[in-house]
């Protein structure tokens, strides 16, 4: 049995569904129960349905008005249901240690409301966001720089994210950018590891033919700029080599994204085929794994590549180097020139030696540094905590900090 009897997961998110996160809990959940401990998943989503459905008529109007008021009043309402549902898991078994693990800042400011309301438990955080919440709304489209909901994002990221006991970041590369932006979370006990996905499942020892070549997983977005890969394959045709492409994903660029296949006449070699559950599945079908985000924290999907032994064709790009070495489990290539792109990926497809020796390398790579058995007893040493006291925790954090930027 764990020092920490019953972990507590809060997410604005439905515990179950594909997005990074959702798989990110779903792991720690099934990690931290096989050590013992007791875990509870709170999500507004497990409030009543005639309530959850009443919030949505009244997001609707305000959504007729403006998006953004939409969203605020979404947000505010979901940290109404979610601090309910804190409140439940949080009376359930008194007398057992509890930890709050919250999944974004706006369910760790709740879970710090209840604190000031006398419930004890300890408070981790972990980000999961790019740059921060507001940058990935300005991308989204949803607010500006300025804006009433860009404030209110990062207003709350400087409010909550100093409070907490532990803060765990996914990469090192969104730490020092976080810092940088908040330099008072020197004074957190902080911790990075790396995020792990569930272990690929059991195939029954059935072989998967491949038949296809690429695949891409994500949602449709402007960040995730699936149309770098489009030019790719119009690239490689180009140059004499017809490779396919899956996407799974559904979001606001998939029309436009059509009709780019359809003026760059690859539409048969593109099958876009929505949102798949479990769509690290379809690996087993596929030659490798492509990514063409401009920025990420720590994708789950490329290591969900590396597990499944597929080489990896990603830019060079936030977390990313974290993940893959260029030329060892995969390749590097840049996102302003897809013909270069395509001569990477025409060398490694077309290369039996070069491909073998990159996927027996991600294999390596997977089973050395990202398997749940490697990963979670280290989130859950960063969960319980790393056993100094608040003292001197922000002692070792505020040496470090500026023992790093005299460096600088």
């Amino acid at each position: 049995m764990s020092n920490i009897d019953q972990l507590i997961i809060a997410t604005l998110l439905p515990a179950q569904g594909r997005c990074g996160v959702q798989t990110h809990l779903n792991a720690i959940a099934r990690c931290a129960t096989s050590e013992g401990m007791s875990v509870t998943i709170a999500t507004p989503y497990d409030a009543s349905r005639w309530l959850r459905r009443f919030g949505g008529i009244i997001c609707r109007a305000f959504g007729a008005v403006s998006r953004e008021s939409a969203i605020l009043w979404n947000r505010a309402f979901n940290a109404k249901l979610l601090a309910a549902q804190l409140i439940r898991a949080l009376t359930n078994g008194a007398g057992i240690s509890k930890i709050v693990y919250a999944q974004d800042p706006l369910s760790a400011r709740v879970a710090l409301k209840l604190r000031e309301r006398g419930f004890v438990f300890r408070l981790v955080g972990v980000v999961h966001f790019n740059v921060s919440e507001g940058f990935e709304n300005v991308l989204s489209g949803n607010t500006h720089e300025g804006g009433a909901l860009w404030n209110n994002l990062l207003d709350n990221e400087r409010i909550v994210l100093p409070k907490l006991d532990t803060i765990i970041f996914v990469s090192e590369f969104m730490r020092r950018l976080v810092l940088q932006r908040l330099p008072e979370l020197a004074f957190v006990d902080q911790h990075v590891i790396a995020n792990f996905p569930l272990p690929p499942a059991s195939e029954d020892n059935t072989v998967i033919s491949i038949d296809r070549d690429l695949l891409a997983i994500g949602t449709l977005e402007a960040r995730k700029n699936q149309s770098y890969l489009l030019n790719v394959l119009f690239e490689a045709k180009r140059r004499g080599y017809r490779y396919t492409l899956t996407i799974a994903g559904d979001g606001p660029d998939r029309t436009g994204l059509v009709a780019l296949a359809e003026k760059l006449e690859i539409t048969d070699q593109l099958h876009l085929v929505g949102f798949v559950p479990d769509a690290a599945l379809l690996l087993s079908r596929h030659r490798a794994l492509v990514h063409s985000a401009t920025i990420e924290n720590m994708p789950l999907t490329l290591i969900e590549a590396l597990s499944y032994g597929k080489p990896i064709l990603a830019a060079e790009v936030g977390g990313i180097p974290e993940i893959v070495d260029d030329g060892v489990e995969g390749l590097f290539w840049p996102l302003n020139d897809a013909g270069r792109g395509a001569e990477l990926l025409i060398g490694l497809l077309e290369d039996a030696d070069i491909y073998r020796r990159i996927a027996a390398a991600t294999t390596k790579r997977y089973q050395e540094k990202f398997r749940p058995t490697v990963l979670g007893p280290l989130w859950l040493a960063g969960l319980r905590g790393s056993g100094l006291t608040a003292i001197e925790s922000a002692e070792k954090r505020s040496a470090n900090y500026f023992s790093e930027n005299s460096r600088r």
